[in-house]
């Protein structure tokens, strides 16, 4: 353990901490994120007091040997972890690096599922000391949002000990407007042909089915096999033998390794029908906590074109929230805003301007060129794109992404350029610049705010409908993307 230990920001936390930061918190049953799980103290005591699963990200490889032996590691660094992979959990327990706390707080709140709660412990001084933007917008989210307790210098005791004095933070994510709801699924097995004309053929749906019950079946061989070894073996040689189906050198369970190939089933399914266009972030969490969540619904044909026909008849929602994510973003981003945030005076607090700005979507790449931030809002802005081609009845097979965009047009920095729907414009400290190309279009998306919020923002007529429709109907294709790939 002396070299583990040498990681500087390694403080195992205490028992009795422990106990202090889960006070009132239910855990027989629940799903937890341990983000910076370290030795796995708090992933065994969630263990050991009845949690279903606990999830846990680690980037120290000698700590993650002991940890492959304690739970499911499902991301090495905490900052790549995207909303996608853990919109099932219930909670959020971290005691992060004291050092950048407030970012692995902030990381941890911008990804956590609506009505998740998150408990983490801090240096106190990140809390007293709000001399950074990230430190005054933690400081402002636990206002509006949890409470802040002191535990003093409770480390003091510890297997690493200090004296730093710590608080816990505990934090409830408030929840949205928008829910998606996954019913009406069949309980029963598939009967032999049907669905000969659906939303996908038949035959890719039937051998996907195939593969994924074949698959599971072998797992269940296996360890068939490893039973009768060990019969056969009793008496005479050591017991116990087994065998296991493993994944990065861990072994996963057999409820995990079917939730791992209904995954990968439905990427393979939305990759066969071209289903970007319908793809958010937004389905992508319901998917996977519909899959997390529902375990006893079989994995079989009826239940495939069952979520096929959900995804399509739930377009409308998810363009909603798509929009409301980009306002909400955009904002919270205003000059003067209740979060601490950074603002500019080109983004308003009640409506999206026909200009706005949003940080955090590029960054300085290769040889100085520009490079999209991996795990920035520019997630939120193809979402954006997918919801304004669907209101304006844009074919989005037609447009370019803004990944590939970048990635391939490489923009000069602070130089505008046309993309989809807008002018954009980089700049190296990570913002972009985004200008409707057609203001009618700007007026109709504030049209759809008015009407998701239920409160008036913006009135647009009869007469500026068919002006933005004319546009589109004339100047489609410039629209659409004026430099050429």
């Amino acid at each position: 353990m002396e070299k583990v230990f040498n990681n500087p920001d390694l403080y195992p936390t205490p028992e009795a901490t422990i106990i202090q930061m889960l006070d009132g918190i239910q855990i027989s049953g629940k799903i937890f994120l341990e983000p910076s799980a370290g030795k796995g103290n708090i992933v065994e005591y969630l263990l050991n007091m009845g949690s279903k699963n606990v999830l846990s990200c680690e980037n120290n490889e000698e700590l993650k040997k002991i940890l492959q032996t304690k739970c499911n590691i499902i991301e090495s660094d905490f900052f790549n972890l995207t909303s996608d992979k853990i919109s099932h959990i219930d909670a959020i327990i971290m005691n992060p690096p004291f050092s950048n706390a407030d970012k692995h707080i902030l990381h941890a709140w911008s990804i956590a599922p609506d009505g998740c709660k998150i408990i983490s412990l801090c240096n106190s001084s990140t809390l007293e000391n709000a001399y950074s933007k990230t430190r005054e917008q933690l400081k402002s989210i636990i206002e509006e949002n949890g409470s802040v307790e002191d535990l003093g210098d409770c480390f003091n005791e510890s297997e690493r000990k200090t004296g730093v004095n710590v608080s816990l933070i505990k934090l409830i994510k408030p929840g949205a407007s928008y829910k998606s709801e996954f019913e009406g699924f069949f309980m029963d097995e598939d009967e032999p042909e049907q669905h000969g004309n659906a939303l996908m053929s038949y035959n890719v749906v039937r051998d996907l089915v195939n593969r994924y019950v074949a698959a599971v079946k072998i797992y269940d061989e296996q360890l068939s096999a490893a039973i009768k070894m060990n019969e056969l073996t009793s008496g005479f040689y050591s017991s116990g033998m087994g065998m296991n189906i493993s994944k990065d050198k861990a072994p996963i369970s057999r409820n995990e390794f079917k939730k791992e190939m209904q995954k990968s089933g439905w990427n393979f399914i939305f990759e066969k029908m071209n289903m970007g266009k319908y793809a958010t972030r937004g389905l992508k969490e319901d998917i996977n906590k519909f899959v997390e969540q529902q375990e006893n619904i079989p994995f079989t044909m009826k239940n495939i074109y069952r979520m096929l026909e959900i995804v399509i008849g739930t377009q409308s929602q998810r363009m909603d929230k798509a929009l409301l994510e980009v306002f909400e973003k955009v904002t919270e981003r205003c000059h003067e805003n209740r979060y601490n945030l950074p603002g500019w005076k080109t983004n308003s607090h009640y409506l999206l301007t026909e200009k706005f700005i949003i940080d955090n979507i590029v960054k300085l790449g290769y040889n100085g060129k520009m490079d999209y931030c991996y795990n920035g809002y520019i997630d939120i802005i193809e979402d954006m794109q997918k919801a304004l081609c669907y209101i304006t009845g844009t074919n989005y097979d037609e447009c370019t992404p803004l990944t590939y965009f970048i990635n391939n047009i490489k923009p000069m920095w602070g130089q505008w350029v046309c993309w989809g729907f807008f002018e954009i414009r980089g700049y190296k400290k990570g913002t972009m610049h985004f200008k409707f190309q057609n203001p009618d279009l700007w007026g109709k998306f504030n049209q759809h705010i008015s009407r998701i919020k239920g409160y008036p923002i913006y009135e647009h007529t009869k007469r500026e409908e068919k002006k933005t429709n004319d546009f589109y109907n004339k100047t489609k294709p410039t629209i659409l993307e004026t430099i050429e790939i």
